[in-house]
């Protein structure tokens, strides 16, 4: 049995798609595709040193309820204000009730 009070972070995630104006010049719209609450947890800084790993690699992991809409790697997640590029999809023990999203804050 899942817990539904662990979704307790509104997320939101978004497809980007480039676009060509009338000046040739290319911009990129934003389309809204899942509104939806998610479980947050991040990389602890004493584990990425325990690893010996860099803090480049710090990821935050999403879980969300298995949507219906297909989520991809190209998509964004929108959370708390920061931007996140999405590097890992995981659909929790192929079960279809859980999905995990590993992503990477986007820093510019």
């Amino acid at each position: 049995m899942i817990n539904a009070g662990k979704y307790n972070k509104k997320i939101e995630i978004y497809s980007e798609t480039v676009n060509t104006d009338a000046q040739g010049f290319q911009t990129t719209s934003e389309t809204l595709v899942l509104t939806t609450y998610a479980a947050v947890k991040t990389t602890k800084g004493f584990t990425l040193i325990a690893a010996n790993s860099d803090f480049e690699k710090a990821y935050t992991n999403f879980t969300i309820r298995y949507p219906r809409t297909e989520i991809n790697r190209d998509m964004r997640i929108r959370y708390k204000g920061k931007t996140y590029t999405i590097e890992y999809l995981n659909n929790v023990d192929e079960a279809n009730v859980e999905l995990e999203i590993q992503a990477k804050e986007v820093t510019h």
